[in-house]
């Protein structure tokens, strides 16, 4: 055998070893693409909610959007999305837009009108009471308050029915009453003096609003105002 045939014998040899590298590098499994098969052991699994807290998480996670976004731009898909279910789940719990916005006004105004009450209900100071009421006008009228926004929609607040009306009247009378035992004056004028109480306390909370400034010093402010008009019905 002559040498340029070893060479070429080597050459051909190699070749064929590098062929055999190059079949079984291919062959190995493409570990980037995901096997239909293959199970994600350290994908989180979404936890199963009672029927109770996946309404809530639901609510919870609207009004979060609604603040963020806008009312207007609210769909169920974005809710959906941004709770981590399907869109037929969240219409197994709410089967329409309007619907899920009532629920979500029914709850946040028991909530607010119950700790209201108890706020009050546990207040003897004539000044305590007028502080509340004037912070309500102001936390009414604030940006990042879902309440007052659903509360102008007619269709969404149309839920309340007349337990609104009654609630707030239950409240202005805890003030009515409180103006009578400071200041000893008739029920008749006791609701004159609310009346402009609440006028000059909106007045304040809408300027407010507008222009800003420091929360706490202007309520303190319009307190005092409020407690100096008060004091002209004196008796």
């Amino acid at each position: 055998m002559q040498l340029n045939d070893l060479y070429l014998g080597a050459t051909f040899y190699n070749a064929k070893a590098r062929l055999r590298i190059i079949q079984c590098v291919t062959l190995l499994p493409d570990r980037s693409v995901k096997h239909p098969y293959t199970i994600e052991m350290n994908k989180p699994i979404r936890k199963r909610l009672s029927t109770e807290d996946r309404r809530t998480q639901l609510l919870d996670v609207t009004h979060e959007v609604i603040l963020e976004h806008g009312l207007n731009s609210f769909t169920m898909e974005i809710l959906a999305r941004k709770a981590g279910v399907s869109n037929p789940l969240v219409y197994k719990y709410f089967s329409t837009r309007l619907e899920l916005l009532q629920s979500l006004l029914q709850r946040e105004f028991d909530l607010f009108y119950g700790s209201l009450l108890r706020r009050l209900n546990r207040t003897e100071d004539f000044v305590a009471v007028v502080h509340i009421f004037v912070s309500i006008n102001f936390d009414e009228r604030a940006n990042g308050k879902i309440l007052p926004t659903l509360l102008n929609l007619t269709d969404v607040s149309k839920v309340l029915g007349n337990s609104g009306a009654k609630a707030q009247t239950k409240v202005g009378n805890i003030l009515i009453d409180s103006i009578m035992d400071a200041y000893g004056v008739t029920r008749k004028e006791a609701r004159v003096m609310a009346k402009i109480s609440s006028g000059a306390s909106i007045a304040a909370a809408e300027n407010f609003s507008i222009f800003g400034g420091n929360r706490q010093n202007t309520i303190d402010s319009t307190v005092q105002f409020i407690l100096g008009g008060l004091e002209t019905f004196k008796k």
